[in-house]
């Protein structure tokens, strides 16, 4: 199947299972009174409408380039994915300081047997979600639901999180550690909080790499570096200089093609040719590539780039 069809689904089933999360959450946490529940399920509601900008934003990148935009609209990728790091990490603290708030006035009346039930639905539906973006993400590429998976991973835990701490207490509600019944749900989340909130800075930490034009990760570089050298042996090039930036899944490379000297070039289509040839097989590995190569004879044209080297190297 097309990988943008496959993308296309991941998106769908996403938008579907947060809305019914969304409607199971909030229906819970007012049938029960739990602010724990409450969360969880205001939680998938800003988790729905990101889900429908990300189904627009995939779209939209689709489109060709125009005046106001010559690239086309890639960098809404990272945009979006870094909004959602930001909704993330601001939920997690906002859970963060009501479970510490809740524990230091004494913590919260829970009913457990019920809050269990959901939990259990909430969590094995969203860890189930977590799965299938994650293979989608592997088949297609395609770095809004690589970031969608982990959303739902963080999702299912809280969940799993709700439901563990409501388990406890109906366990513990008679015996010697009943003391600790008001306290286990605002701990446990503090916990998790702390184990899962890695996840949101390192996607907007990513984002705005991206954003900002910065290079790709360093074995995505080294990668495009051996492959390059690998598919270059056999034409003419005493030097390069190889630039690069990734804005959504697109991977963007500039090369400096430093000709020899002695070298007589019969036509501009044997660069043509060469172009050709090195971007054939680069694409097998980067499908969504865009690759620019200036062939030249003189270094000057590739200057700025020497002293970066230099800089890096000092």
């Amino acid at each position: 199947m097309n990988p943008e069809k496959i993308e296309k689904i991941g998106l769908n089933l996403s938008i579907v299972v947060t809305l019914f999360m969304s409607i199971l959450g909030i229906s819970f946490g007012i049938a029960i009174k739990s602010e724990a529940i409450l969360l969880d399920g205001f939680f998938n509601v800003v988790s729905f409408m990101m889900a429908l900008i990300t189904l627009g934003v995939a779209w939209l990148q689709k489109q060709p380039e125009n005046e106001q935009f010559n690239f086309g609209y890639l960098s809404f990728i990272p945009l979006v994915n870094l909004i959602k790091g930001l909704l993330i990490f601001l939920l997690s603290l906002f859970a963060l300081t009501s479970a510490v708030t809740a524990m230091l006035h004494g913590g919260r009346t829970l009913n457990a047997n019920v809050a269990v039930i959901y939990a259990l639905i909430a969590a094995a539906g969203c860890l189930i979600t977590a799965l299938i973006q994650k293979k989608i993400a592997q088949q297609t590429r395609s770095l809004m639901i690589e970031v969608d998976a982990k959303n739902w991973l963080i999702n299912g835990l809280i969940s799993l999180c709700v439901g563990v701490a409501f388990g406890i207490v109906i366990f513990i509600k008679n015996t010697a550690l009943a003391w600790f019944v008001p306290y286990a749900d605002s701990t446990l989340v503090i916990i998790l909080i702390l184990i899962t909130l890695p996840v949101p800075i390192q996607i907007i930490l990513d984002s705005l790499k991206q954003l900002l034009l910065a290079s790709p990760k360093a074995k995505i570089k080294q990668e495009v570096k051996q492959l390059f050298e690998t598919t270059v042996n056999p034409f003419p090039l005493e030097k390069y200089w190889l630039r690069m930036t990734q804005i959504g899944n697109t991977l963007f490379i500039n090369i400096y093609w430093l000709l020899p000297q002695d070298y007589i070039l019969k036509g501009i289509e044997e660069l043509d040719q060469i172009r050709e040839e090195v971007s054939k097989v680069m694409s097998e590995d980067y499908p969504d590539l865009m690759i620019d190569i200036i062939f030249t004879k003189e270094s000057k044209w590739a200057e700025d780039i020497i002293l970066r080297e230099k800089s890096q190297e000092a």
